[in-house]
């Protein structure tokens, strides 16, 4: 009679292959929800015994004690490890859903520092220099996926910082940042990425993943319209509005985003886009980020209103 193999369950209900190393029990996963269990519990030990080394305590980078594997967590660890010396691409990973994965052996050595090799020891001398001179490598992390983020200013900041970027190749929908910015909205594939790029930005000011609805304009003018989640929709657009515009002389119908980075006058407004053009491009599929001062309520392409997201007073 033939046997069946049963891969063993985590506390979570995750199935995973047992772990070849002694110290750990699997990868640990950034997933919602959250994966549970003694190797979590044993890494955040770990994280906030390695911060408080460096005498950096909860208040600037929380470490969860409550043994459940969050992206919170995942982003202490990295602290801690980025400082261990140790490179991004042994400590962090993607699956193919885009989870972030701690690996074993970064575990490992995060419970363990001792047995890091010179290579890993000499990187850590050098960055704990770097650590000195500016901002954490956590506070940009959590800037970056939107856990620390100071609102409107934060999201304008980001999209400012942004601007330029382009789909590699051209009129591909594609590249290393778009690529990112479209998982977080929740496509596995290319998509046009102007809701995905806006949507990144107000992860930069605080505000959770719109995933499964802001990559498509016109979802984003029913949200707003119906106060989903403590959005809103109005006439006048204010800096870290959604501004949406419409499908021409037959609109409108929502066919582009971009955020408002300033009110210039009663109709115009300065704003960043994403999939928009520098100049005298497609305005809503031009494969670039852009800023453009000359967005208007008036003429053929036009703003057609503003969603506002639930940014915190």
């Amino acid at each position: 009679m033939a046997t069946t193999t049963i891969k063993p369950v985590a506390e979570d209900g995750i199935p995973r292959e047992p772990s070849n190393d002694p110290e750990v029990h699997r990868p640990l996963i950034a997933v919602d929800p959250s994966m549970l269990g003694r190797d979590v519990a044993n890494v955040q030990r770990a994280a906030r015994a390695r911060l408080k080394n460096r005498g950096i305590g909860p208040d600037e980078v929380p470490v969860p004690d409550h043994d459940k594997f969050t992206v919170a967590t995942a982003l202490a660890c990295i602290e801690a490890q980025y400082f261990l010396g140790l490179r991004s691409d042994t400590y962090l990973l993607k699956d193919k859903h885009g989870h972030r994965i701690l690996t074993e052996g970064a575990q490992r050595i995060l419970r363990h520092p001792d047995t890091r090799d010179d290579e890993q020891l000499e990187r850590a001398k050098a960055r704990a220099a770097q650590a000195k001179r500016g901002p954490r490598y956590y506070k940009q992390l959590a800037a970056e996926m939107g856990l620390t983020g100071d609102g409107p200013k934060d999201a304008l900041a980001f999209a400012a910082e942004h601007v330029g970027i382009r789909e590699s190749p051209p009129n591909s929908d594609s590249g290393p940042e778009i690529d990112d910015w479209c998982r977080a909205a929740g496509y596995d594939s290319p998509v046009p990425w102007c809701g995905c790029f806006v949507n990144a930005c107000l992860m930069a000011g605080g505000i959770p993943s719109g995933a499964g609805w802001i990559g498509y304009t016109p979802a984003i003018v029913q949200h707003a319209k119906n106060r989903n989640g403590g959005w809103s929709w109005h006439m006048t657009g204010e800096p870290g509005d959604l501004a949406l515009f419409d499908d021409g002389p037959g609109g409108p119908i929502a066919r582009h985003v971009e955020i408002v980075r300033a009110r210039i006058s009663q109709t115009q407004y300065s704003t960043y886009g994403g999939n928009t053009s520098t100049g005298n491009g497609s305005p809503n599929n031009g494969g670039a980020v852009a800023r453009r001062d000359n967005r208007s309520t008036m003429g053929g392409f036009r703003i057609i209103g503003f969603a506002r997201p639930p940014w915190k007073d």
